[in-house]
């Protein structure tokens, strides 16, 4: 069974998914794990949400101000969802971000962007198309934008 954690940095599991999440072999898990090792730079609505099974890493994603897309009006977005290989399409990517909204609704955020490349993943959950813009690598992403209200 996944149970799904929303961390800040004073959560007993928070080194824990430190340690998980800078382990896996998508980049992006130890840029955000480098991150998670200044508790300081955490703005006050940041989350991880970390998903797992025992205490094995089974997905996360974060919730935060920015993302890999520089110089943009929009934030906070949801950032950085992975799911482990071995609990891929059991729909676990898109509870993490409904996760995330949750976790942003509770302190007064009214929507939320998703920077990506997938096409139609986000969709499911009423995310639209707003911007194109480059990423920090070069690479052409599409910004969503879901707003709760």
């Amino acid at each position: 069974m996944i149970t799904y954690h929303v961390l800040i940095p004073t959560s007993p599991l928070w080194p824990q998914a430190t340690t998980q999440i800078g382990a896996i072999d998508w980049p992006a898990g130890p840029h955000l794990a480098k991150r998670m090792q200044t508790p300081a730079v955490w703005q006050p609505f940041e989350r991880i949400i970390y998903a797992t099974t025992d205490d094995q890493l089974a997905g996360f994603c974060a919730l935060l101000a920015e993302d890999i897309v520089p110089d943009t009006p929009y934030s906070p977005f949801v950032s950085s969802v992975y799911v482990a290989p071995d609990y891929r399409h059991q729909g676990i990517s898109l509870r993490l971000v409904q996760q995330a909204e949750t976790a942003a609704e509770a302190v007064d955020i009214e929507g939320l962007y998703i920077v990506t490349r997938h096409m139609g993943l986000y969709e499911h959950l009423d995310y639209a198309l707003v911007d194109r813009r480059e990423d920090q690598f070069g690479r052409l992403n599409r910004v969503l934008y879901k707003n709760f209200a």
